[in-house]
């Protein structure tokens, strides 16, 4: 005879299954620091050209992974730590996982990560990675512009320090990208060149030392706005480096580059003595020695990681003579590009 189910044989509801996503970091060519407002407002023309990396921000959610109202973060450089909504001022998985998801009650796990202050956009690659998690989690969709926005302002309210927007793109949509930085809003460029094309041509190595990007670009952007001529000059040599380096790209002009990264350089090392210091110039120094077209700093300068253009079948002796002259820690980032932006790994 047939048991009867009774309202106490029912089976127990599943536990929400954890949600990955990852998010590619990113390596500027040309044109950073002009995508912090106002800047770009005194530079017409300004753009920012970059690539997105397979090395990037891994992150696990787990809903119900911590009590309601409170987030869980975990990573494999510091201990675990409880976090409510009074911690968003001053703590990005807060600001960004109450913002949204009010009501918490969840936990993240940093799985994958570039080295802090790698100079290679982390924080924010860490952030899209955050968002897109929370937005699947509360079945949403945001527009990635207003999801770029979102995100620049809750960074640099952590940060307390003006934030730009060229990180968020490259780990929203992946590829080499023009970020042209117009009155009104940014308009992304999609570049038609193959990836393939540039790995062949990018070295980028960490150099060991880190850096505070927020703070270099701090001092940039006080001495801009206060109208010193100097740091004009340099940006308006920035923003023709930048526009240069986006022809050559297109143009598939690997000298045209390569010429460009060096002269980008040559004035993002005048824009405040943080920029650069004696143990970055002996690296590019050694990379442009061994063959390379250029080299600068990814980022704001001051340490983390440092790309080279170089000419095809270069690579490993521009990398090599590179790491000979950094300094303990130092190792090698490049590992490829990738076209596709934040994902659950293994779905489209």
């Amino acid at each position: 005879m047939a048991r009867s189910r009774g309202a106490g044989c029912r089976s127990p509801v599943p536990e929400p299954r954890p949600i990955e996503v990852r998010a590619p970091a990113r390596a500027d060519l040309a044109g950073g620091t002009l995508d912090l407002w106002p800047l770009y407002c005194f530079h017409p023309g300004s753009v920012t050209v970059n690539v997105a990396l397979r090395k990037g921000v891994r992150v696990r959610l787990r809903p119900g992974g911590a009590p309601p109202g409170r987030i869980l973060h975990t990573s494999p450089s510091a201990a675990p730590v409880e976090l409510g909504a009074g911690d968003a001022p001053h703590h990005l998985t807060a600001a960004v996982g109450f913002h949204l998801v009010p009501e918490g009650g969840f936990a993240v796990e940093v799985l994958e990560q570039p080295p802090v202050g790698s100079g290679l956009g982390a924080s924010s690659a860490f952030a899209v990675a955050l968002a897109k998690a929370c937005l699947r989690l509360e079945s949403r969709r945001v527009p990635v512009h207003r999801l770029v926005a979102l995100l620049r302002d809750r960074e640099a309210a952590v940060l307390g320090a003006p934030t730009g927007v060229q990180d968020y793109y490259p780990a929203l949509l992946g590829g080499a990208l023009a970020i042209h930085l117009e009155p009104g809003g940014e308009r992304v460029e999609r570049l038609p060149v193959r990836l393939s094309w540039i790995e062949e041509r990018l070295v980028i190595v960490f150099s060991g030392i880190t850096h505070a990007s927020g703070m270099v670009n701090w001092e940039v952007y006080r001495a801009r706005v206060g109208g010193d001529a100097r740091v004009a000059g340099a940006l308006d040599e920035i923003v023709e480096a930048a526009a240069a380096c986006r022809r050559g790209l297109v143009d598939a002009d690997e000298q045209a580059v390569g010429r460009a990264v060096a002269a980008e350089w040559a004035a993002r090392r005048r824009l405040a003595p943080a920029v650069t210091n004696a143990a970055l110039e002996a690296i590019l120094a050694a990379g442009v020695g061994a063959g390379a077209w250029g080299g600068k700093a990814c980022g704001a300068g001051g340490g983390g990681s440092l790309l080279f253009w170089v000419p095809a079948g270069r690579r490993a002796a521009v990398c090599a003579a590179a790491l000979a002259a950094a300094q303990a820690g130092a190792f090698e980032v490049t590992d490829g590009l990738t076209a596709r932006g934040a994902a659950v790994p293994g779905k489209r």
